[in-house]
């Protein structure tokens, strides 16, 4: 039997791909129907396999009023030395902790708004993706071009790992709702963070 709490979840394909963050069938067109790129969804470059201890502290980032037990089940996180970095980071440009995550995450406002940020802590071993963030291209919200978000793993100073861990939710028995495990994982605290800030300066180009 495996040490690891999520062994399971993580055992096959999926979990590599789905860490991988490439959709390079699904095309994204300008108003005339001409494709003017491909969706990228951003994930991380050449994830490797990564072993979390119990007691990991980890961060994650949710949508406003979203409840923590919630964004907690999604699989993308950041360990607390990436997240030191995120506000040493936002500290020295003198920006939004969740603006400095849309430029070291590559985290787009598509995707959220930022309006929650959660800490957990594992309470068993687990296994993770590692990897640095790779490039993301998504459709805008008004469909008139694509936001590109390059990443600038070239700088040393915005090279920032992030993890997929897949398995953090699972189907409770009783109510059959996908719920957090609890058993595997544990939200510490959560705080409620201004969405305007994390946007602002953000220009589609």
């Amino acid at each position: 039997m495996s040490s690891f709490a999520n062994a399971a979840q993580f055992a096959g394909s999926r979990p590599f791909e789905s860490a991988s963050g490439v959709s390079a069938n699904s095309a994204i067109v300008d108003p005339q129907g001409r494709v003017i790129g491909q969706v990228m969804t951003g994930g991380i470059i050449a994830p490797r396999r990564y072993e979390l201890a119990a007691g990991t502290i980890l961060f994650r980032w949710g949508a406003k009023n979203a409840a923590p037990m919630d964004i907690a089940q999604r699989e993308w996180w950041i360990e607390k030395l990436s997240f030191e970095k995120l506000l040493s980071f936002a500290n020295a440009y003198e920006i939004s902790v969740g603006m400095a995550t849309r430029v070291l995450c590559l985290v787009p406002p598509e995707w959220s708004d930022l309006g929650t940020l959660v800490r957990a802590v594992t309470r068993r071993p687990l296994l993770a993706y590692r990897g640095l963030g790779n490039s993301v291209v998504v459709p805008m919200k008004d469909e008139l071009g694509a936001v590109r978000l390059p990443h600038q793993n070239d700088i040393a100073a915005r090279r920032l790992h992030q993890l997929y861990i897949p398995g953090l939710a699972g189907i409770d028995p009783i109510s059959g709702r996908t719920e957090l495990r609890t058993d595997i994982i544990t939200v510490e605290r959560s705080w409620a963070m201004d969405p305007r800030a994390a946007v602002a300066g953000f220009l589609y180009l």
